[in-house]
């Protein structure tokens, strides 16, 4: 193992620039060593000026994009083949595995005990809920809490089984033993304005920032007040499992099934809650036998928070949180609009008299937005009066505004007044005290963008796709980016045949511009011909797998690197002749 210090890069000031920063650099030209003796030991032989730069990239897919990435870098590992990779590039689900196997800081030494051991945690462990309480209850304290707290929270709970309080830019002490991790995520005010390339930013060890407009900051500053490019207030860094939620925030996104993905996010909710539905006798009733634990307030049951979450919830937001709950579910209940106006008037009698009595025919006027709006404001406004709320009463306050307003992956803009060039950064970007991130999912479902920045150049990808559509999509969409980015890229050309059925190994190869070796997760190959059936089994919003689940979807996804060692290393000689 190497003891080269790469912890030497930090800076308070914005950094607009295409090129690498200095310890990147320092990075790639010591990790370099490491893959020329890899070669080596396979039987390709090559000067330290040819070593070749070869990316993995791990597309999205949820926790099948987790398992998935996971199965092939083991089997990357037993075939000797881990050693030759420079970068490993990560988006939404396979971000997840990432973050899970840089837990370790040789993880890729004894990647089969790391899997072990997270095949264990995934399937027989449990995070104690008042953990994830607790971290939210730090969250809610930040200007910028958004969904994607609350989200990373929820994952925790049902995926990660844990809660990773490191932080990535930790992880720029450590040596060159594994690939450099690059994690990727979208800024959504650019993409909506159609800047789709614009829109990426990816986070490694050491900066954090726009990987096509080339505009950093250190990433233990990320989330500090900059303006004109000085650093205002810094703030502290949020760990991993914040991160964790804002790569893989694919729910944020809401945009072919926003309602389906929303009504997601309040079944969490009434989980995280302890709520469950009531009928409106239950409501009006003192004490109901039927649940384990209920306090009534003003006519409105608590319904097992205490005994779910293991603190108290007697109070007068716990209150006004499960009368909204219950609104959502039925937003004509006549009686639950009447415990809601009766709650206002009686805080507003406390001497809140700014609190907005609900007029229930105006109510009935509004369309499904204006209520959300007028829910969220009325919750925001409440802020603060109940000092004595619990816990989880508290997290509901400041969660349940941020659902209403859909608001996903808040921070502070670095580039805020920044005094760039002209057409060096956005406009937008230079005008905005705020900036929106969230899952790349759904722009390019693989990080093409971060890997084909010129800088890094990379000879060699290798891109294994989780994706459950259409297989092809991911590396389709990347030559369009670099056809309207001026990037060289080679042509895709697939059968019409295999376009839905596909094989286990393609190659795309251009006069100029990265080979790119594409392995669709499920095909015909390992999977046996039923592709559809594998992905039905394995859809991206379910429940967490079984283990069954995740020992079979470790064998198909290793498959398509232990079938195809030999091909992978023909490729790599050819790059290596071609430098």
């Amino acid at each position: 193992m190497m003891s080269t210090d790469l912890g030497s890069f930090q800076s308070e000031h914005v950094r607009v620039s295409k090129s690498l920063n200095e310890s990147e650099s320092k990075y790639v030209r010591e990790r370099k060593l490491k893959i020329e003796k890899c070669l080596q030991n396979n039987g390709i032989n090559c000067q330290e000026a040819d070593v070749p730069h070869i990316a993995v990239l791990a597309s999205g897919g949820g926790e099948r994009a987790m398992v998935g990435l996971l199965g092939c870098l083991d089997q990357m590992g037993q075939d000797n083949l881990l050693d030759s990779t420079l970068y490993l590039f990560g988006l939404s689900g396979s971000t997840w595995c990432m973050s899970l196997v840089y837990e370790d800081p040789v993880w890729s030494s004894n990647l089969s005990i790391t899997k072990d051991k997270l095949i264990k945690r995934l399937t027989e462990t449990s995070v104690e809920p008042i953990t994830i309480i607790r971290w939210l209850t730090e969250a809610i304290k930040l200007e910028n809490y958004s969904m994607t707290d609350f989200g990373s929270a929820a994952a925790a709970y049902y995926y990660f089984k844990a809660v990773d309080r490191s932080r990535l830019s930790e992880q720029k002490q450590r040596d060159t033993t594994n690939p450099y991790p690059i994690y990727t995520a979208t800024e959504n005010g650019l993409k909506q304005r159609g800047l789709t390339a614009d829109c990426w930013f990816e986070f490694s060890p050491h900066e954090a920032g726009y990987s096509h407009v080339g505009a950093f900051v250190d990433t233990s500053m990320f989330g500090s007040q900059f303006e004109a490019g000085v650093l205002k207030q810094k703030m502290e860094e949020r760990d991993m499992l914040y991160l964790q939620g804002l790569c893989g925030s694919a729910l944020a996104d809401g945009k072919e099934n926003k309602e389906n993905i929303k009504q997601m996010i309040w079944d969490r909710i009434k989980v995280f809650f302890g709520q469950r539905s009531t009928t409106n006798n239950e409501m009006s009733s003192s004490k109901s036998a039927e649940l384990p634990v209920t306090e009534v307030a003003s006519g409105v049951s608590t319904v097992a928070v205490a005994s779910h979450w293991r603190v108290p919830c007697d109070c007068q937001a716990c209150t006004f949180i499960n009368i909204l709950l219950q609104i959502h579910d039925n937003p004509e209940d006549e009686f639950m609009l009447e415990k809601l106006r009766q709650f206002q008037t009686e805080i507003s009698s406390q001497g809140h008299p700014s609190v907005l009595i609900l007029e229930k025919e105006t109510w009935k006027k509004m369309a499904t937005e204006e209520r959300d709006k007028y829910l969220a404001d009325l919750t925001k406004s409440l802020d603060g009066l109940f000092s004595g709320a619990c816990d989880v009463s508290a997290v509901g306050m400041k969660t349940l505004p941020v659902v209403y307003s859909w608001t996903w992956g808040t921070h502070s803009n670095f580039l805020f007044k920044y005094p760039a060039g002209e057409g060096k950064v956005p406009d937008m970007l230079l005008s905005a005290e705020h900036i929106y991130l969230e899952d790349a999912g759904f722009v390019i479902n693989s990080p093409y963008v971060a890997a084909l920045r010129a800088e890094r150049k990379v000879d060699l990808i290798l891109s294994f796709d989780f994706s459950a559509g259409d297989p092809f999509l991911t590396v389709n969409l990347a030559a369009e980016y670099c056809k309207e980015s001026g990037i060289p890229f080679p042509p895709v050309d697939v059968p019409e045949e295999e376009k839905e059925n596909p094989k286990d190994f393609y190659v795309f190869k251009g006069e100029q511009g990265p080979t790119v070796i594409h392995m669709p997760l499920f095909n015909v190959v390992n999977c046996e011909g039923d592709v559809n059936k594998w992905r039905e089994t394995y859809s991206t919003f379910q429940l967490p797998f079984t283990r069954e689940m995740i020992q079979d979807l470790l064998r198909v996804s290793s498959l398509n690197v232990a079938n195809n060692k030999k091909r992978i290393l023909e490729e790599i000689q050819a790059v290596c002749q071609r430098k």
